[in-house]
């Protein structure tokens, strides 16, 4: 009886090798079949051979690696979607795929990576250390393609990747993911010594919006000029958002803050920033004053009404701050400064005039003659002097 079996067994493990046997000889005759397609076929019997292997697994990796340099676009997109069925087995091969320096290749490498999924996030995180900078580069762009929170750090240390194109790919990448955390470093990466990086650095602060603005008002006073000037552009970018976080850093008691949130409110130009800006044309710091009559200048005519009021009773600080702003608007003062000339304060007269004749709008004319005859001598001698001016100009 054991010798029956023992017989039995051994057939059996015959048959079982003979089965093997054929099952490598035919995956062998389909591979050479699938590479010849590759390789030698038509468009119709490549993009055949790309979506008939998925289910075969790794030996057809690298073949399909090379159907993603296919000139075609099809069989590039049918190669990486094939790729991302074998899964884990092709990440390290996707990630060395990266080396091609062709965006449409590196596009279609990274897609294949993403739909591997989550067994591409740890090597693809590694790889952010690889020698090979283009391998830096799109192994950066598919973590930000992935949108994990847990590739923030990384990514915020490929900032200070050597390889600019790296830098640039990481400040783009931390905008798809958008975590707070970011922000503070991508402020830094503002005054990279390479344009591309600081644009994208921006470009990210601005699309990540409510999460940047706090930090770039306290960029405002950054030692570096260049972070100060592209914070604020950043912040006119994004706009309404941040009028609010500027009306309050108004109040800041740092002056650089104060300063640099009135230039950008000015920019902004959201009318309900007026009142507090008016405000501001007594602070303390001179360098602030100068910033805020730019502001309102920039603001334009809705400043003009609650400036008029200021014309004729702000004190002497504020009421000269005041004048300058309207002396910059312009011409659309013209018809405001003409209905003080009849002011009972002979000063507030006075101080129309030489508004008038600075602003050298002629509509006046007729109003500083009348004024010649003002019963103030300080009056008549400004009311004078505008005319003289706006002649001058006129000829």
């Amino acid at each position: 009886m054991a010798i029956i079996k023992s017989f039995l067994n051994l057939f059996r493990s015959g048959k079982r090798g003979e089965e093997e046997e054929e099952r490598l000889r035919t995956q062998k005759e389909r591979y050479e079949n699938f590479l010849k397609a590759l390789i030698e076929g038509d468009l119709d019997t490549r993009w055949n051979a790309v979506r008939s292997v998925g289910d075969l697994g790794e030996p057809f990796i690298e073949p399909l690696i090379r159907g993603l340099q296919d000139e075609y676009w099809v069989i590039r997109r049918g190669s990486a979607d094939t790729l991302g069925k074998i899964g884990a087995p092709a990440v390290n091969p996707l990630i060395e795929a990266l080396t091609e320096p062709g965006d449409d290749i590196r596009q279609e490498t990274i897609r294949a990576l993403m739909l591997i999924g989550e067994p591409s996030f740890a090597p693809l995180v590694g790889a952010t250390k690889n020698n090979h900078p283009f391998i830096r580069r799109g192994v950066v762009q598919a973590l930000g393609n992935m949108g994990d929170a847990r590739a923030v750090h990384p990514l915020i240390e490929a900032l200070r990747d050597p390889d600019a194109g790296v830098r640039r790919e990481a400040a783009m990448a931390l905008g798809r993911i958008g975590d707070a955390q970011s922000v503070g470093p991508l402020i830094e990466s503002l005054n990279d010594a390479k344009e591309p990086v600081r644009m994208a650095a921006m470009a990210t602060l601005c699309a990540l919006g409510e999460l940047s603005i706090e930090p770039l008002i306290r960029a405002l006073v950054d030692p570096v000029e260049d972070v100060q000037r592209r914070s604020a552009l950043a912040l006119v970018t994004i706009g309404e958002t941040s009028v609010e976080p500027l009306i309050r850093a108004m109040g800041d008691a740092n002056a650089g803050i104060r300063k640099g949130a009135a230039e950008v409110l000015g920019q902004i130009g959201n009318t309900k920033a007026v009142p507090v800006i008016i405000e501001a044309l007594n602070d303390p710091d001179r360098a602030v004053r100068i910033e805020v009559v730019k502001a309102l200048a920039n603001i334009g005519v809705p400043t003009i009404a609650p400036l008029m009021q200021i014309f004729r009773e702000g004190d002497l600080m504020v009421r000269t701050g005041a004048m300058e702003v309207l002396w910059m608007i312009g011409q659309p003062a013209t018809t405001p400064l003409i209905m003080v000339l009849k002011d009972n304060q002979s000063d507030v007269r006075k101080r129309a005039a030489l508004l008038l004749g600075e602003i050298g709008d002629a509509k006046a004319i007729d109003h500083l003659t009348s004024l010649l005859a003002d019963e103030n001598v300080a009056v008549r001698r400004e009311a004078f002097e505008a005319l003289e001016m706006i002649k001058k100009r006129g000829a």
